[in-house]
């Protein structure tokens, strides 16, 4: 059992053994691998030593790599829904509809991904569709086969400067001294901010909107897991909102399951930013 294909498998089918009998199993993946891993205490020796049987007499063919393939894809699938299983509710129905092309299609995918972060990513999401059919779109799911562990991470960097209820800033992204030494300062590179545009995660226009404001009328941002309070500092009949990015829905179905995150060098930012705006901020 040294060979890496065989341990990767057997060692996810031994670390399901807890979660086997969950409604994700007994309904979904024991019918997909062809046999029920709820079994797999009582009968674990026997199928390893049929599987490596297996993978041993495929090999004399020179059919080795086919086995390699599914063994790794089989081990993916099961180390997504050990994952996914302790985020399935207990009120869910169950019942997957053979033409739910998200929830399959998550499934198909998750037998590529052996990264565990994108592991876990895939998980909530395949829970949150398997709890309630018809949550995520094909859209969300297609941009989440282009996301490696790398723009995951970038997308998730990009947290530091994200306003949940207007989005990303453009002048932070602009050429101007103070937002380029923030983003310095945080390693945030603006490459990576036109990469998740391109990705289809960020929308590629900027919006605005023009709103009356009255001295000291105070308003909230959402940033982070708390709020920021912003108070004007004079009348403005027409004050235009800074233009922000916003998430597309595919953005925002994805960056609901990250870490939220906050920054304390973008935090003075904005506050010097808006200062400017005829806005002071007071938390």
């Amino acid at each position: 059992m040294s060979d890496p294909a065989t341990t990767a498998l057997t060692s996810a089918l031994d670390n399901s053994a807890k979660v086997a009998n969950t409604p994700l199993f007994a309904t979904v993946i024991d019918r997909i691998l062809g046999f029920k891993i709820s079994e797999w205490n009582a009968q674990g020796e026997t199928i390893k030593k049929q599987i490596l049987d297996g993978y041993e007499e495929a090999k004399q063919k020179g059919l080795g790599i086919q086995y390699v393939s599914a063994f790794r894809s089989n081990a993916n699938l099961i180390n997504t829904s050990i994952k996914a299983a302790k985020y399935i509710i207990s009120e869910a129905k169950g019942v997957i509809e053979i033409d739910n092309d998200v929830f399959w299609g998550l499934l198909e995918h998750s037998k590529l991904i052996s990264s565990e972060e994108m592991q876990e990513l895939i998980a909530k999401i395949l829970a949150g569709e398997y709890n309630a059919p018809g949550t995520y779109s094909m859209s969300t799911l297609q941009i989440l086969k282009s996301l490696g562990k790398d723009e995951l991470e970038n997308f998730s960097l990009l947290g530091d400067v994200y306003l949940p209820g207007h989005g990303f800033f453009r002048d932070f992204f602009g050429l101007n001294t103070e937002a380029v030494a923030a983003r310095t300062k945080i390693n945030l590179d603006y490459t990576n901010f036109l990469e998740m545009q391109n990705l289809g995660l960020i929308q590629s226009g900027a919006y605005t909107i023009s709103i009356p404001v009255k001295k000291d009328e105070m308003f909230k941002m959402e940033y982070g897991d708390g709020v920021i309070i912003v108070k004007a500092l004079e009348d403005k009949a027409n004050w235009d909102f800074p233009e922000c990015y916003q998430l597309t829905n595919a953005g925002k179905q994805i960056r609901q399951h990250l870490a939220k995150r906050e920054s304390a060098v973008f935090r003075e930012w904005l506050k010097n930013y808006l200062k400017k705006e005829g806005l002071e901020v007071l938390t």
